[in-house]
């Protein structure tokens, strides 16, 4: 084999630069175009298509790039590309002990996106619900909340759960790593291996036992998270790992004398991290 000159190797480097510029700003034409044939749509990300985009890259990746990088490079080019067609608002909420957080929004929505930082969870739904900001960055739900974000889903025209973060892989990050959810008003899309969130309102409290099987009895196998109680009702969190659409009709199959509502309150593609 020759030996090549590192000059040479440099050139070849600057050629490759040059055509990756190229087609990013080939691709930044073409959406320009797709904002018109959108036709002034409010929200432009669409995560359901972003993971099946990280998808097929992994599937054909190769070498000794870290995939993770290669994610986080798209999801950067990505946001870009969003705010071409719209601009849009994130609020985070990054208490303490959460600045992980900002860091998981950062890298999942880019650093040109208008971002702000809250101590309170029911502050950012609060601003996503006055429609102040479009996208609400928020902790998986958790068993020990006193005061849950996720029960105001699971009213009519709320915002669902659309995305999970990170998606493939993280950058570094302030305190422990962990995980986070996006919540938005987007229609939820099936992706292929999903996992979906359904909250059972009941009008007394029932067994954990019981609320699976009553799942499970209509081909929801479910895992249940949390379970609060909030004005005289008894609201419960489902995880099914798999797309339930809010209107599968087994979700009205599930109600009885006791459980009067099952409402999927979000889904999101599996991560691939």
């Amino acid at each position: 084999m020759t030996q090549r000159s590192l000059d040479d190797l440099r050139r070849e480097i600057d050629q490759i630069d040059d055509e990756i510029h190229g087609l990013i700003m080939r691709r930044a034409e073409v959406v320009a175009h797709v904002a018109g044939a959108k036709k002034g749509a409010k929200l432009p990300i669409r995560p359901s298509r972003e993971a099946s985009m990280l998808r097929r890259l992994k599937a054909n990746h190769a070498g000794a790039f870290p995939i993770s990088a290669l994610a986080r490079m798209w999801h950067e080019m990505m946001a870009a590309f969003t705010m071409i067609q719209s601009t849009y608002k994130i609020a985070v909420f990054a208490g303490e002990g959460y600045h992980t957080l900002w860091d998981l929004a950062r890298d999942q929505f880019g650093s040109q996106v208008p971002m702000t930082a809250h101590d309170n969870r029911q502050e950012v739904m609060q601003l996503l619900n006055r429609d102040e900001v479009d996208v609400a960055v928020l902790p998986p739900p958790e068993e020990s909340e006193q005061d849950p974000w996720w029960t105001a889903l699971a009213s009519p025209g709320a915002p669902v759960i659309v995305q999970s973060l990170p998606f493939a892989g993280v950058g570094s990050v302030r305190g422990r790593p962990g995980t986070a959810v996006a919540v938005a008003r987007l229609q939820l899309e099936e992706t292929g291996d999903d996992i979906s969130f359904i909250v059972l309102r009941a009008t007394k409290q029932i067994s954990r036992s019981s609320l699976v099987t009553s799942l499970k009895t209509q081909g929801l196998e479910a895992a249940l998270l949390s379970t609060v109680e909030q004005h005289g009702e008894w609201l419960s969190l489902a995880r099914v790992d798999w797309f339930v659409a809010p209107d599968d009709a087994r979700l009205e199959a599930v109600t009885d004398q006791s459980i009067v509502a099952a409402t999927v309150i979000g889904a999101y593609a599996r991560p691939i991290v």
